[in-house]
This record gives C-alpha cells, sequence and structure tokens, in this order.
C-alpha cells in the first residue's frame, strides 16, 4: 500500500473567461466616463472599459477617432490579441448638424453607439421618474441636479445606490419611450431618449 505522502494534491481552480475589454470614447469630460466607471468597478469581474486618450468631441469627431482605433485594432489582432472586444462612443444630439451621418458611420464601421436626445442626464432621471414630453438639456439637466443624482459634472456618490439598484426600472423607460416614438410616427431618437442602457447592459454581462 502506498504511504501519504503528507502532501495534499494541488486544487484545481476552474478556469474564469476572459473580461470583456470595451473601449469608449464620450463627448462630455466627466459625468459619463464617471458613470461609466462606475459600473465596471460594480462588474469588475465581467468586464474592464478603457477610454480614448484623445478627449471628447463632437459625435462626427468621435466616430472618426473610433475608426481609426478599429483598424488598429484589426492589425493587432492578426499577430496578437487585440486592445479591445467592442468599441463604442457615447454622445448627445445636443443639436449637432451631422448627428445622422456620424451614426450612419459608426454603424457601417462596426463601431456602437450610446446616444441621448437631449443629453445624458436623461438617462439618468429616467432612474427615477418618467420623461416623456419634449424637454431641453438644461431642464433635463437640472432636474437631475435636484434629483441628487449629479451635480453638473459628476454622479453624485450618494446616488451610487439608487442608480444601481433602479436600472432595470430606467431601461424599461428608456425602451418604452422609443416604442412610444415608433407609434407616433416620430424618427429614431427623437427627444426624449436615450439608449445608454445598451452599454451599460454590454458592461453588467460581459463576456
Amino acid at each position: 500500500m502506498k504511504q501519504p505522502s503528507g502532501r495534499f494534491p494541488r486544487r484545481r481552480h476552474p478556469t474564469r473567461e476572459p473580461r470583456r475589454v470595451l473601449h469608449i470614447l464620450t463627448e462630455g469630460k466627466a459625468t459619463e466616463p464617471g458613470y461609466l466607471v462606475g459600473w465596471a468597478r460594480h462588474n469588475a469581474r465581467n468586464a474592464r472599459i478603457d477610454f480614448d486618450s484623445s478627449g471628447p468631441g463632437t459625435p462626427d469627431t468621435l466616430v472618426r477617432r473610433a475608426r481609426e482605433r478599429v483598424r488598429c485594432n484589426r492589425r493587432r489582432s492578426k499577430r496578437a490579441d487585440p486592445h479591445f472586444d467592442e468599441i463604442w462612443c457615447v454622445f448627445d444630439t445636443d443639436e449637432h448638424p451631422n448627428l445622422p451621418g456620424a451614426i450612419d458611420d459608426a454603424r457601417q464601421s462596426g463601431i456602437e453607439v450610446a446616444v441621448s436626445n437631449p443629453c445624458f442626464e436623461l438617462w439618468l432621471v429616467l432612474h427615477v421618474e418618467d420623461q416623456t414630453a419634449h424637454v431641453h438639456r438644461h431642464e433635463v439637466q437640472r432636474r437631475a441636479n435636484e434629483l441628487g443624482l449629479s451635480d453638473g459634472k459628476k454622479i453624485i456618490n450618494a446616488a451610487w445606490s439608487r442608480l444601481i439598484e433602479a436600472f432595470e426600472t430606467a431601461k424599461q423607460r428608456a425602451r418604452a419611450l422609443d416604442e412610444r416614438h415608433e407609434g407616433n410616427d416620430s424618427p429614431p431618437r427623437s427627444n426624449p431618449s436615450t439608449d445608454v442602457w445598451r452599454l451599460v447592459d454590454r458592461i453588467r454581462h460581459a463576456p
């Protein structure tokens, strides 16, 4: 009979899927990056995000930068691991004249977009209440401040638990806005609308 060696057998740890890497370009300097970083920290086992070092810009500028990042990523993927798995542009409508063209260019280049009309703060407000009427960006930004969600520059720390817990409610309200616009034959992404939830879902559920 073989004598025990006195050593415990090495435990085999289950393999984990690698975290999905999302490369993100944002129009905003603080609020949007801060919000997305918060979600990435909350889901650190699933996804990692990095932001474009070129800084903010208009939608068409962001998409042009993203297209170059896509080309570089494809070249890298032929000889090594790519820098990212998905690339996203996050911006507001904000009366940008080239917005439809930027969205179309992104779609053709494999770039995802998260667009808010009139602005990102609409997405925050939907966590707390409905907003079905046309609204100016200054009004919805003021409302986000009144609800204690942001201070005009960043997400308020005390609001994080509310935002996380109410995500599904905000998502349902955002999707209901899309259905409302479709039902009355309004153009896609009419005011008010936002699809930031799509990006958050990718962070939450990746890979």
